[in-house]
């Protein structure tokens, strides 16, 4: 590998012929195994793919880039790779990995898997403990020979623990004050500081796309202390291009200038009236696409899981439809009025303004009658009849798909709501399947052991229910299905949950996500679960514009651009006319 080009166009020249190579290959380093244990148990070489040795090239190449490929191509092993051969050069290096709460052992367990003579220090548990885990990682030797250190966190104790014992500006000058004007920094902040050369993974990014928020504020202190910064995300774009703005104002502050200089930018804007006679602008379209992508090209690098792998899975989407009964109906109906009567005869009224009251319940009354305080056998009116609440008309369909079609298969099932998960899991109790979850409710310990149990494909657990907390950096490529319960309302979302199944090292030639679509009796009607289809297409088209296909073989999507909750709200409005 050649010296990093201190002409910009001469680095990106050189990034260029690594990215069409297909013949790549890596000297081998020490600290990179040659023999990991493969899903089945059984020990296996450890082979880089030429993409992912052009995923090193460029870590080792460019400071500070974003790495975007696609969910399931190995960001993580990628990621242990560039450090490996980065201390074969710079042996003082110290590095930090930044990740959700919910992946911090994985990323351990992978550190462990993937490489040798390197010790991880995990910061988790009590204030004491993660204090204990910072110092040591600070205080860990960085000679030659000396085993290599790696500090793994998450975002939240990031922010916690950053400034905690320090002074700040407004105590230091505090007239009377003990020690006034002298600034003392945080935990965080000084032992950061006290190290030379640090390298900073910040794996899902996405966590700090927003500049108003406290993480992305201490990310960005972070990063300003890093030699080296790494973002690792799938969905550098979950929703729109200001996340864009803000990811990269933390890993490279200089792509773009102001705020106000990208909106103008890129962004179409409109002023809009707000209250007490005022005009503030809002975004309601953006321009310049081809400009912003060449603007990050030196920075990013991502690929999509089938430009680069025939090892994936191929996937096919379906639809299985579902109609509503009589009751289910009339929940419905009361949903989309504003006013909602209960199981428990507690009346709901919300104002027409509040769309995102109205989609939440719009989506439980189509998910169980259980998520509106229902039990089976309680009745409800219908007209001048009353009917009895059963198994939920979607609850029925899962359990059918279950019990016929995926008979044997590995399934995950997602829902939004993890209040139902418990009560999908009696369901399918009784028809004696055993299930799993990953939802915000269990320990890390629990969902290591319900991720164990899954993938182990001589288990009888076939089922795991996972929430948007299970969406990210969890490995279920033991999965033959995965069924959609409901739709998550992001596109960023929506890639990471299909990433859980789609993965290097899948048994599977070939998966299938299939969405339960609830429909209304009697015309047919569409009920949200068409509308949030609708609007995941339209978000899905400007995304793939900027960054690429992320998920080819899902459902078609279009090319639209997306809205807002208001706009998915009118959407199942204008269905229910």
């Amino acid at each position: 590998m050649s010296k990093n080009p201190s002409d910009p166009s001469a680095l990106l020249e050189q990034l260029k012929k690594i990215r069409v190579s297909k013949t790549l290959e890596l000297k081998p380093t020490t600290r990179l195994r040659t023999e990991i244990v493969g899903l089945d148990g059984r020990a296996q070489p450890l082979r880089l793919r030429y993409y992912q040795a052009q995923g090193i090239f460029h870590l080792l190449l460019v400071k500070r880039m974003v790495l975007g490929d696609s969910t399931g191509l190995g960001k993580t092993l990628q990621a242990i790779g560039f450090l490996c051969y980065l201390w074969d050069k710079e042996a003082e290096t110290k590095a930090i990995v930044l990740c959700p709460k919910s992946a911090i052992r994985q990323w351990a367990s992978e550190v462990k898997r993937f490489s040798t003579g390197v010790q991880t220090f995990v910061a988790a548990g009590s204030l004491e403990e993660r204090k204990a885990a910072y110092e040591a990682w600070a205080k860990s030797p960085t000679g030659l020979d000396d085993p290599k250190s790696i500090l793994i966190t998450n975002y939240h104790s990031l922010v916690r623990d950053w400034d905690y014992g320090g002074l700040s500006q407004v105590e230091a000058v505090r007239p009377g004050a003990k020690g006034a004007g002298a600034l003392k920094g945080g935990l965080l902040d000084t032992l950061t500081s006290s190290t030379s050369k640090l390298v900073t993974i910040f794996d899902e990014s996405s966590a700090f796309k927003n500049p108003s928020t406290k993480t992305w504020q201490v990310c960005r202190n972070l990063s300003d202390k890093s030699d080296r910064v790494v973002g690792l995300t799938a969905t550098l774009l979950r929703n729109n291009l200001m996340e864009g703005f803000g990811i990269y104002k933390v890993i490279k502050p200089d792509v773009f200038s102001s705020k106000t200089k990208f909106l103008e930018q890129f962004c179409v804007l409109e002023m809009q009236r707000v209250r007490g006679g005022g005009r503030v602008p809002i975004v309601v379209g953006y321009k310049n696409l081809v400009q912003f992508r060449t603007m990050i090209e030196p920075f990013f690098y991502g690929r999509a899981k089938h430009e680069v792998s025939s090892e994936m899975p191929s996937l096919t989407t379906r639809e299985v439809l579902v109609e509503m009964s009589s009751a289910e109906d009339k929940k419905y109906g009361e949903a989309l009025s504003g006013v909602l009567e209960l199981g428990d005869g507690e009346i709901k009224e919300y104002e027409d303004t509040k769309a995102l009251t109205s989609l939440i319940y719009c989506q439980q009354c189509v998910d169980s009658p259980t998520l509106l305080r229902y039990n089976e056998g309680d009745m409800i009116e219908v007209g001048d009849d009353v009917e009895e609440v059963k198994l939920g008309s979607k609850e029925q369909a899962l359990l059918d798909l279950l019990n016929d079609e995926f008979d044997g298969e590995k399934v995950i099932v997602y829902t939004r709501f993890e209040r139902l998960v418990g009560r999908l899991q009696k369901v399918l109790q009784k028809s004696k399947i055993k299930s799993a979850r990953i939802t915000g409710k269990e320990s890390d310990k629990k969902r290591a052991e319900a991720q164990a149990k899954f993938q182990d494909l001589k288990s009888d657990t076939s089922v795991i229910f996972i929430t948007d907390a299970g969406s990210e950096a969890i490995n279920l490529q033991a999965a033959n299905a995965l069924v959609f319960y409901d739709s998550p309302w992001s596109w960023g979302n929506y890639v990471q949950i299909l990433g859980r199944m789609i993965r290097i090292g899948s048994p599977h030639p070939s998966v299938f996500a299939v969405h339960i679509v609830a429909e209304r009796p009697g015309k047919k009607r569409e009920t949200i679960d068409a509308a949030v289809l609708r609007t995941l297409r339209k978000k899905k088209g400007l995304i793939d514009q900027i960054i690429g296909e992320a998920a080819q073989g899902a459902l078609k999507f279009d090319r639209a651009e997306g809205g807002g909750l208001r706009e998915l709200m009118s959407e199942i409005r204008r269905g229910s006319v």
